[in-house]
């Protein structure tokens, strides 16, 4: 597939997509649709074990398409939210973690975009925000729902009935982002961590996190359920017996994943 807003990269274990939409990678469909084809790739592709999501230029997603927005109405917007949502639930349930690297302003759909994804490095300068009250709109790809999980309800309802620019710093202060580095660092940093998962048990990564999804969408009884299936599961695992001898014998473990 050719990508128009989008580059895609492979570094080992982990694969990278760049949002290349400028002047500041808007979140026009056409780029969400992008995003989801990746998704599919590497939720079939058990050679990719991590996943990093950042922007070109000066901006990670500085909101919707405004122009875009010009043009719809009530149907086309809806439309519009819907191919969004699809895009953001598959990076929030794929297989492998996704890590959002912000190389800059992540406003409105950029912060949806970045809370679909599994942890967060987001660039000093950075700011952020759910700022769609300021068009007289609200989010629509799930920014409602996911900041209340995300931080304090007050807080939560704070920053959507103010359209408030955090800084990144702030942004940490508060959970939402789990790492702050100096301007030009995101990519390093994602790339840093997405090599220390890289290196541990590729199933019980994806049953962790798993597990954590499903925690969070049910009752406690079910999500301890759930995880004790998981747990046990790994029991006959290659990777498991594998990592258990590499303990034993003081040793690096080598997963395969099976």
């Amino acid at each position: 597939m050719k990508y128009k807003h989008i580059i895609r990269e492979r570094i080992g274990d982990t694969e990278i997509v760049r949002i290349d939409n400028p002047p500041v990678n808007a979140l026009h469909p056409d780029v969400a649709d992008e995003i989801l084809a990746v998704t599919c790739d590497v939720e079939d592709d058990h050679s990719v074990r991590s996943f990093v999501l950042t922007g070109t230029g000066r901006c990670f997603v500085a909101g919707g398409d405004i122009k875009l927005f010009t043009t719809l109405d009530r149907h086309g917007a809806a439309k519009m939210a819907l191919t969004a949502q699809a895009m953001q639930h598959a990076l929030y349930r794929l297989r492998v973690p996704v890590i959002a690297a912000l190389n800059g302003h992540a406003l409105g759909g950029g912060l949806e975009l970045m809370m679909a994804c599994d942890i967060a490095i987001a660039e000093e300068q950075a700011k952020i925000g759910l700022t769609e009250v300021r068009l007289g709109l609200i989010p629509g790809a799930g920014g409602t729902r996911m900041l209340g999980k995300l931080v304090a309800p007050g807080t939560a309802k704070r920053l959507l009935f103010t359209g408030e620019k955090m800084t990144a710093a702030y942004a940490a202060q508060i959970g939402l982002v789990d790492q702050v580095v100096p301007e030009g660092e995101s990519l390093k940093a994602a790339l840093a961590l997405a090599e220390t998962i890289n290196g541990m048990g590729p199933l019980a990564v994806a049953a962790a996190k798993k597990s954590m999804i499903f925690g969070a969408d049910h009752s406690l009884d079910e999500g301890h359920r759930r995880e004790v299936d998981l747990f046990a599961a790994l029991f006959d695992s290659e990777d498991h017996k594998e990592g258990l001898n590499a303990f034993l014998e003081r040793r690096r473990a080598n997963f395969k994943g099976r």
